[in-house]
């Protein structure tokens, strides 16, 4: 047995393509970079609705029989339908098929991690990352903002907000929350443009910067449409892949691993190498090499509904360059003990063919849960552990939960009613006026009508705790040469679109490394 590479990467997503260029930078260490999906190796190659990442937010992923979106069906609350999950099964992984909002956790975020046994997560151990890995357009020379970084950040500037986005800003304002010039200056709060990594219409997903960047190197090995279907282990050391590729398997040997295929691909990748909980693994006949019962547990996300308004006649959607969700409030729920615990997100689009098939046809409010106390799993198929896992996302399953939606949706109905906000958007009709009234029957509405905030995290958490997959270097815990990177070794999901902080996690955990 020869180890034909230094390190294998599965998975060249949001983190998988930063660790390939920074790991690739030092010439004697060879890499290979795996990924399921199709790969473009240039400019030129890359589809359009990848490259241009502008108002279709994305049309990937409204597609599930488009080969870039690995479409999961998933169980979202008790009494809720089936939902669909789209993930970004391509080159850049979900980076490449996302809403490109560049937007950080915030403060209590990362210092919650450190609380959990991550001490050098910090918001102080972080904030330098974020500098690095950005360069922001808008605010040069300040001290926590970065210029130099490959991802590129920009906001609709005041003078190009379409009608609907001012008015919703205005109405948002004389409802009492605070204008944010900035979401991502720490403590910030309140209303206001939302940077995102998407410059003249183009996406910077980290396919686009950070891997293209690192291609003509000759230790680099990228191999594509390879799905990896077990990690090879040798007495709780992990030694190499098994790879499906157009029907055959192979078998990779490597000095170490580095799994950064996504909250969902990554605990189901373990649990098939028979790291995780003995008593479910026996169930699929699996032979149990690593005893980890958190593996696949506390799910995480951000769970979302529509809170949707008529369109007036007046109203004509803006066609340009930019974002249509280029705007959000966040805010605090009453009595919570969370800051920005809420969030929406205002569509300037009335059409219904957007980024979520189940999106209804008006103006939009994408009201969401920023930080959730339920939590769900991902688990082996029960038919089939080669199949897609099973994903139970057990939105609402607090009370407290289902509480902060009841004051959301009357929040968005104050604003609604608001005199700049009606110059465009007519009766609030989802949910309808008989069911706002009843708290009961608005319970029962939004059980029903809860969807991803395409968020998915913490299924492989960092930690100290019994639950624990990884340690704070995201070293698998009894486990050599095994490592995770992505948004599955987060404790918990922050308070805030997950890219940014995954790629922070990326260019953090390699300097973790070279201690």
């Amino acid at each position: 047995m020869k180890n034909i590479y230094d390190k294998i990467i599965i998975g060249s997503g949001s983190a998988g393509s930063i660790l390939a260029n920074r790991l690739s930078e030092d010439p004697n260490t060879n890499i290979l970079l795996i990924e399921a999906g199709n790969d473009y190796s240039n400019i030129e190659s890359i589809p359009e609705n990848v490259y241009y990442g502008h108002r279709n937010v994305s049309s990937i992923a409204s597609l599930e029989t488009d080969p870039s979106n690995w479409a999961y069906r998933a169980e979202s609350t008790k009494n809720g339908p089936e939902i669909p999950i789209p993930r970004g099964k391509i080159i850049g992984g979900s980076s490449s098929i996302n809403a490109q909002i560049l937007l950080r956790g915030i403060r209590e975020d990362y210092d919650r991690w450190a609380e959990f046994g991550n001490e050098k997560w910090s918001f102080d151990e972080v904030l330098p990352y974020f500098i690095k890995l950005e360069n922001d357009l808008d605010y040069p020379n300040q001290p926590y903002h970065g210029n130099e970084g490959y991802i590129k950040v920009k906001r609709v500037p005041e003078k190009d907000w379409d009608p609907l986005h001012k008015a919703f800003y205005e109405s948002c304002v004389e409802n009492g929350f605070p204008p944010c010039e900035d979401h991502n200056k720490p403590d910030s709060t309140g209303v206001g443009a939302l940077g995102f990594n998407q410059i003249d219409g183009v996406r910077q997903s980290t396919a686009i910067t950070y891997l293209m960047d690192a291609r003509h190197r000759p230790n680099l090995n990228i191999k594509s449409n390879c799905y990896v279907n077990k990690i090879i282990l040798d007495n709780n050391k992990a030694i190499g892949i098994e790879v499906i590729s157009e029907s055959e398997v192979f078998e990779i040997y490597a000095d170490e691993i580095i799994v950064s295929a996504g909250a969902i691909e990554s605990p189901k990748l373990l649990m098939n190498s028979g790291i995780g909980d003995s008593k479910k693994l026996s169930k699929h006949g699996i032979v149990t090499q690593c005893e980890l019962p958190g593996v696949g547990q506390n799910l995480r996300d951000h769970p979302m509904t529509f809170i949707t308004w008529n369109s007036k006649q007046n109203y004509i959607a803006p066609v340009n360059n930019y974002s249509r969700v280029a705007m959000a409030l966040r805010y605090t729920s009453k009595d919570s003990n969370w800051t920005n615990d809420m969030i929406v997100y205002m569509d300037s689009s009335d059409d219904k063919t957007t980024f979520y098939p189940l999106a209804p046809k008006g103006i939009r409010a994408n009201l969401t849960l920023n930080l959730e106390e339920s939590s769900g799993e991902v688990s082996l198929n029960e038919n089939d552990p080669n199949l897609y896992p099973k994903l139970n996302y057990n939105y609402l399953d607090s009370e407290n939960d289902m509480n902060r939606f009841v004051e959301g949706v009357k929040i968005l109905e104050k604003i609604g009613n608001n005199k700049e906000f009606q110059k465009y958007a007519d009766e609030m009709i989802l949910p309808d006026t008989n069911t706002r009234k009843d708290d009961k029957l608005l319970k029962k509405w939004l059980h029903g009508k809860m969807v991803t905030g395409h968020h998915s995290s913490g299924t492989c958490k960092m930690g100290s705790d019994p639950l624990a997959v990884v340690d704070q270097t995201g070293s698998v815990i009894g486990v050599d040469k095994l490592k995770i990177v992505d948004a599955s070794i987060m404790p918990d999901c922050i308070r805030a679109n997950t890219n940014a902080t995954v790629m922070l996690m990326a260019e953090r955990i390699i300097d973790l490394w070279r201690e």
